[in-house]
């Protein structure tokens, strides 16, 4: 049986739009917006399922190359904390080489990623050290945002929709 998931979404979308919100009680404007909004984002997430793997392998790369990065600046006075960096790093590698890997060992590897470099930043003892990770951290956030931005393009929170780069210039986008 072929993947019905959008078509099923399209469905529900369609459903509370014609049927659920014209039942909704005039003096209930409350339920009103919030059928609104659950059918905002159930299009959008219609509009973006079939993203979702190539998403979380942009965001393991993305962390796996930050965490590379921080790494290599810990490595002459924090090795223990640089060694294990290069450890969840390569087997970040070892997850995005994997052909078929599934998306929630995509997710939780980037989740380690993220979590070990939060939790190391309170270990740094060496001040220059913590300060060049920080601002590696800190530089990178520019881009991952811009990806979040793009992302979310479609639920229209953006002031300035046009200053906002493609989701193809993050991810592949193939036409259907």
């Amino acid at each position: 049986m072929s993947d019905v998931t959008t078509n099923a979404l399209r469905g529900i979308v369609k459903t509370l739009g014609d049927v659920v919100a014209p039942a909704i009680p005039a003096d209930d404007p409350l339920a009103f917006q919030e059928l609104k909004m659950t059918i905002r984002y159930l299009s959008f997430c219609r509009d973006r399922v079939d993203h979702l793997y190539a998403r979380a392998r942009y965001e393991l790369s993305f962390y796996e190359k930050l965490s590379s990065d921080c790494a290599v600046l810990l490595a002459l006075k924090e090795h223990k904390l640089a060694n294990e960096l290069t450890e969840l790093c390569h087997f970040a590698q070892a997850q995005l080489a994997l052909p078929g890997v599934a998306i929630g060992a995509l997710r939780e590897q980037t989740q380690s990623l993220m979590s070990r470099l939060t939790q190391m930043l309170g270990e740094i003892v060496d001040a220059e050290a913590l300060t060049k990770v920080e601002k590696a951290i800190v530089g990178s956030s520019a881009e991952i945002t811009a990806f979040e931005r793009s992302w979310y393009l479609p639920l229209k929170l953006e002031r300035f929709p046009a200053d906002v780069r493609p989701l193809n210039t993050f991810i592949p986008i193939h036409p259907n």
